[in-house]
């Protein structure tokens, strides 16, 4: 729905023309139908006032003036049955026409927000494809690197070299299909057809786990696991919810300095477990907050890290699947704070 007042300088003039034909109605015109005709004018003008209130009340005014004319004595020589009849087809007329300019301007703006909805799609088609172009040629020009330094020097590379070089390529293609596998979720995700497969979950060691993984893979940062608060079970998905963690947790030592802290905060609220991951990172500019979950988005200030756009809108997912929800605080140069919220019980 449109402003009202985009259309407020149409609605008054029209209501100027409502007063007009009334006045009409009332003094000169002694012929009923073209009255009923006139009074329709105005209702079809609605088509340049786009809110539906401001059209409803054009309707209403013009019904009002036709009912208030049926009160004004008509001519003597004026058939009262015919006047009566001639007054319920102008209300009729005037309620059928504001309908018609109803309809007509909400397919106009059902086909305009369609239009927009497409052009988003189309520039989010284009995202994703620029986001898998950069992401796939880094581990590509790694793999066709390694794999030829391989062929070159066959007849002179020792073992370790060798180990060195094939270990290169397995990370590239680990990568590659950790990409895959996020796309794939995301496509699940925005079709539907994610399907949970519940069970009780140590929701503490589960945490743990992840923690004690990314502090393998990431010797340069402090994962710090503060899980004592958490509940000690938990209905979830246990693959799914892995995923979440770990998404949060590498983002936050994927966009802070090395030697930081990343802390993850586990306590119990209500119904709810509530695990926070704080980190003292680039932070993420306010005006990026509102569409950070949305499918391929990167804040503006990430800069040459790499990243696919969907990590997070796959933990909104997961949140939602589980009846919960995920919500981020932040501050440019300051870090970020991820809270998800998840049901004791399981989804309702």
């Amino acid at each position: 729905m449109m402003k009202a007042g985009l259309g407020l300088p149409w609605f008054f003039a029209i209501v100027l023309v409502q007063i007009a034909i009334f006045l009409l109605d009332v003094f000169i015109i002694e012929d009923d139908v073209s009255i009923g005709f006139l009074y329709t004018l105005p209702t079809l003008m609605g088509f340049f006032v786009k809110d539906r209130v401001l059209q409803a009340t054009i309707v209403g005014i013009s019904i009002t003036l036709i009912i208030i004319g049926c009160f004004i004595p008509p001519p003597l020589h004026t058939n009262l049955a015919v006047f009566a009849t001639n007054r319920f087809l102008s209300v009729v007329t005037v309620l059928i026409t504001g309908i018609m300019v109803y309809l007509r301007v909400t397919l106009a703006q059902t086909l305009a927000e369609a239009l927009v909805a497409e052009k988003d799609a189309a520039a989010t088609q284009r995202a994703f494809v620029s986001m898998i172009s950069h992401e796939f040629r880094m581990p590509l020009a790694v793999i066709d690197g390694e794999a030829y330094r391989l062929i070159e020097s066959r007849d002179s590379i020792s073992p370790e070299g060798i180990a060195r070089r094939a270990t290169a390529i397995r990370e590239s293609v680990a990568r590659m299909v950790a990409l895959i596998e996020a796309v794939l979720y995301s496509s699940r995700a925005q079709d539907n057809k994610i399907v949970l497969h519940l069970e009780s979950i140590d929701l503490c060691a589960l945490i743990a786990e992840v923690c004690r993984q990314q502090a393998q893979a990431a010797a340069a940062h402090v994962i710090e696991p503060r899980l004592a608060g958490l509940p000690s079970r938990i209905e979830g998905d246990r693959n799914l919810l892995t995923y979440a963690f770990d998404n949060l947790i590498a983002n936050g030592v994927k966009y802070s300095p090395e030697g930081s802290t990343v802390t993850v905060t586990g306590t119990s609220q209500d119904d709810f477990a509530v695990i926070a991951v704080e980190d003292s990172g680039i932070g993420i500019p306010t005006e990026d907050l509102p569409k950070l979950f949305e499918p391929y988005f990167r804040a503006s200030n990430v800069g040459s890290l790499r990243g696919s756009g969907v990590g997070l809108y796959i933990v909104r997912c997961v949140a939602r699947l589980h009846g919960g929800r995920v919500s981020v605080t932040s501050q440019p140069g300051h870090g970020s704070v991820f809270t998800l919220h998840l049901p004791l019980e399981g989804p309702s």
